[in-house]
């Protein structure tokens, strides 16, 4: 089985250098398995960094996109090249990640049996971390959901899936839509988990980059659901929370109880949450109990974000 690993990149220097550090260190490196760093012209030293270790391995290769404009690009480009490179898997990752020795390896013995393989986050950091772990490790915690989704910076998939099926080609969250253009297309894979192919992921580490990536991921739904024709009853399920929190906000003056009643089913259900995703973070703490509550907030609010921002392109 021959595979490649492809890194998506942009402007992320420092944590390109983590990851690469960690992926040199992952057994069967040039032997099982080569990496493409695929980069979307990035204007800081990941060029840089990069040659530094395709000097050093030759199955190591670093490029720039063809096409700019997206991840969705990005991974249509990778796809090619792992076609005509003769590639029977490939291996999504991000520059942000940093994988454990054995996760390639790990994850490429699952694939001898299955069609897509997704591997085990560990989410680095603090209260953010807490709040957005769940996010990362969805297709865990809800039981099954890996057999239909599997995020795209920590899935395996086979090469041949890419000439059935192509990644839209959009600013990103393309992997939310390639899932949904498979079930529309009735492809019906067999898709597991690697549970001990380990992967550390990252959050952003402040308010303000924490809404902005947000921000980011709303439109990129919005554009990716615009893209394939498809509605976005998942975000409309999502963006209910907020609602419904303000529906019930709005009615005190009249009656305080709806809102004590939701306000204690939002509490059970991020207590919930955040006990699930526990095993999926780095540095576990029961301090940040009340993160998730947090998280699923923000996340519902560019939830509602992304209906508008899909009616809006729509109706453009």
């Amino acid at each position: 089985m021959k595979a490649l690993l492809v890194i998506l990149n942009k402007d992320n220097a420092p944590a390109l250098e983590k990851c690469l550090a960690s992926i040199v260190n992952m057994e069967g490196l040039c032997t099982e398995y080569d990496v493409l760093i695929m980069d979307g012209a990035s204007s800081d030293d990941s060029e840089k960094i990069a040659r530094i270790y395709e000097e050093r391995y030759p199955c190591i290769e670093f490029r720039v996109q063809r096409r700019l404009g997206g991840t969705g690009y990005a991974r249509r480009e990778a796809c090619e090249i792992a076609k005509s490179g003769g590639y029977d898997v490939v291996v999504w990752g991000d520059s942000e990640n940093v994988y454990h020795p054995m996760y390639m390896r790990n994850i490429l013995k699952k694939m001898e049996s299955s069609d897509a393989v997704g591997g085990v986050p560990k989410v680095r950091g603090g209260f953010y971390a807490h709040a957005f772990a769940w996010y990362h490790a969805l297709h865990l915690v809800i039981p099954g959901l890996y057999r239909y989704h599997i995020p795209g910076n920590n899935k395996a998939e086979r090469v041949e899936i890419c000439s059935k099926v192509q990644y839209p080609e959009t600013l990103r969250s393309e992997d939310y839509g390639f899932s949904i253009i498979l079930r529309k297309n009735g492809l019906n894979l067999k898709q597991e988990v690697a549970k001990n192919a380990v992967v550390e992921v990252s959050l952003p580490e402040s308010f303000g980059e924490v809404m902005a990536w947000q921000r980011a991921r709303a439109k990129g739904v919005a554009q990716v659901l615009r893209k394939i024709g498809a509605k976005p009853w998942d975000n409309v399920g999502w963006a209910s929370i907020f609602l419904l929190f303000v529906l019930f906000a709005l009615l005190i003056p009249f009656s305080a109880i709806p809102l004590l009643l939701y306000s204690l089913l939002y509490l059970i259900s991020a207590g919930a949450l955040f006990y699930a995703s526990k095993d999926y973070i780095l540095n576990f703490k029961w301090l940040y109990f009340i993160a998730p509550m947090f998280g699923v907030l923000v996340y519902s609010i560019y939830s509602l974000f992304a209906v508008f921002q899909y009616i809006k392109i729509k109706n453009a």
